[in-house]
């Protein structure tokens, strides 16, 4: 399989929130570790409160990437794969101004698992966990600023396993909060309205 570039992808746009209408599909957890084992999508159901719009084409809230119906096309057209398709409910705040009509359509990505195996650059991992086999977290080394990265200046690569990766665009990691993208994903959304993107590139190992 060819190696494509990889980044890691967040947004510092916020416009809304997760609403109370959505429906999280529940994860099991270790038993001994407290880690979730991911299984399923985030989400079954998304709904999304707006407190404002001004015509993006993708934001963030939570972890979930949702995307407008004209850049939900171009992923689609382009063959991106990663992501089951939800439909989002909107909704308005207390605090949206405007019309709230001219809102359209949005789309949670939502991302499939396996996660994606990688080197963590937030924390340090302790003792193996006998129960679900993964890495214990020492929570004593954990680094909140590097979970979710607010620029991308002088930031160390992400060092992601290929042997772990499955083929997709978007994907989760197993030890690192951001989403992981391919170029071809951002080759789609450099002509859509976008904002606030931390894009930081990763590197396969």
């Amino acid at each position: 399989m060819e190696r494509p570039k990889i980044y890691t992808l967040n947004c510092d746009h916020n416009i809304g929130r997760i609403g109370a209408g959505s429906f999280r599909v529940q994860q099991p957890i270790c038993p001994e570790c407290n880690r979730t084992l991911v299984k399923e999508i985030k989400y079954s159901e998304l709904e999304f409160e707006f407190d404002e719009y001004n015509g993006e084409d993708m934001f963030f809230s939570m972890g979930c990437l949702i995307v407008s119906q004209r850049l939900f096309d171009v992923l689609e057209e382009k063959n991106v794969k990663g992501y089951a398709p939800i439909k989002v409910k909107n909704k308005k705040s207390k605090y949206f101004e405007g019309n709230f009509k001219e809102i359209g359509l949005f789309i949670y990505l939502a991302i499939f698992p396996p996660q994606v195996k990688n080197i963590p650059i937030a924390y340090k991992f302790g003792e193996m966990c006998n129960e679900c086999g993964l890495m214990k977290v020492d929570s004593d080394t954990i680094d909140m600023d590097l979970m979710l990265r607010e620029n991308s200046n002088n930031q160390d690569s992400l060092r992601v396993y290929f042997d772990s990766w499955n083929g997709n665009d978007i994907f989760n990691f197993l030890d690192h909060t951001e989403i992981g993208v391919t170029q071809k994903f951002l080759d789609v959304i450099k002509d859509f309205n976008c904002p606030e993107n931390i894009v930081i590139p990763a590197e396969w190992i």
